[in-house]
């Protein structure tokens, strides 16, 4: 539920953060009770806080700045921002992004402990329908097709994903297979079920040779994904191996490569590339235009379903924002994200716009370039086709 304007909840431990409203007033108030002696005095002092929109999601790339003396930084990708070193006394905050209505708050800063401040954005225009992406069975092709498919029907193995993988930056790889059930690992021996021998490790489909194999000469950043076989006959056939080598277990690895980094790494434009671009005029947002662009209903937007996250049931989210031209077609340099929830799904966004078309802005009745901010929702549920 989105909080009331001109209401803040805060920790009883956080210093006083008040929104615009009351924002004059409570000026005076602070001015009045602060000491003179501590006015404006330099010290360590410093705001954290975030930035969102109306409905709480965490926005990337806002300008937050001090309204009182000359100081500025921006939200990171999860929507955070740290503003210091500030001096001590009341200070007057703002909180902007194009696209939505600049905020302000009165923060007190104090020495030694740092004030908070929580901004919720609200849009300043109306935003476009949400694209829903509902998840379908894929038919996937490639180097992980077989590990995307056992992980999506999630029977005979425990499966490790390269989100499980990365969680709290694992310094070995048999950090991450402790945490698997029925897996003993001592000084880098992997045994399955309390098992005296060791499992047939596959690495890439290929296997590596016969007996104990020391998984911690692999780092844990350079495997996509692990499955873990407790029997012989659980294994997928392919990979039992000869005159019995997996009585132990089996133990599937998949590399990270080309073909998993490419697509987590979405080349997006800054914030500040398209600040610069309305500043000139040369693009207008939203708010600017008379009839603001949007998808063109004769044709579909196709937007994919990254296959590991369809694999591993994880939904998402993306709000993206780029230049619609006064063709319709989106100028994909000027991509960027507001929010996301995972690279794949930028990635996935960045694809489809490629081929997207639209309905371009029109502005006393001519089309013109348009900034564009549209949000997409990544729904896992396999219960559904996708519409």
């Amino acid at each position: 539920m989105t909080a009331p304007r001109g209401r803040r909840s805060r920790p009883a431990s956080s210093p006083a953060i008040l929104p615009n409203g009351r924002a004059a007033l409570c000026a005076c108030a602070l001015l009045a009770i602060w000491p003179a002696s501590v006015r404006g005095q330099s010290g360590s002092g410093s705001v954290v806080g975030s930035v969102s929109d109306s409905s709480g999601t965490l926005l990337v790339g806002a300008e937050v700045r001090s309204l009182t003396v000359e100081r500025s930084t921006r939200t990171d990708e999860q929507g955070q921002f740290r503003l210091a070193p500030l001096p001590l006394g009341p200070l007057l905050m703002e909180a902007r992004r194009l696209g939505f209505r600049p905020e302000t708050l009165h923060v007190a800063i104090i020495e030694g402990q740092p004030a908070t401040a929580v901004f919720r954005l609200g849009a300043a225009a109306n935003t476009l329908e949400s694209v829903i992406v509902r998840a379908a069975r894929q038919r996937h092709t490639g180097r992980l097709a077989g590990y995307f498919e056992r992980l999506e029907s999630n029977t005979g193995g425990f499966f490790i994903t390269r989100e499980m993988i990365d969680e709290g930056n694992p310094r070995q790889l048999s950090d991450v297979l402790r945490k698997a059930p029925g897996v003993d690992v001592v000084r880098g021996r992997v045994r399955l079920r309390g098992r005296g021998c060791p499992p047939l490790v596959w690495l890439d489909g290929m296997p590596m040779p016969s007996g104990e194999v020391d998984i911690n000469s692999l780092p844990p950043r350079t495997i996509e994904g692990i499955e873990l076989y407790a029997t012989a006959s659980g294994a997928p056939f392919r990979y039992q191996g000869m005159r019995d080598q997996s009585r132990c277990g089996t133990v599937l690895l998949w590399s990270r490569g080309s073909d998993t980094e490419e697509r987590r790494r979405p080349i997006v434009a800054t914030v500040e590339e398209l600040e610069r671009l309305h500043a000139q005029q040369s693009v207008l947002t939203a708010a600017d235009v008379d009839v603001s662009a949007h998808p063109d209903s004769a044709t579909r937007m196709n937007v994919g379903y990254p296959p590991e996250l369809f694999a591993s049931g994880t939904s998402g989210i993306v709000i993206a924002e780029f230049v619609v031209d006064s063709s319709g077609v989106v100028e994909a340099e000027t991509f960027g994200v507001l929010s996301s929830s995972h690279p794949l799904f930028v990635r996935a966004v960045q694809d489809a716009l490629r081929e997207a078309h639209f309905r371009p802005g029109l502005f006393r009745g001519r089309p013109v370039r348009q900034i564009v901010q549209m949000q997409f929702r990544f729904d896992a549920d396999r219960r559904r086709g996708r519409h």
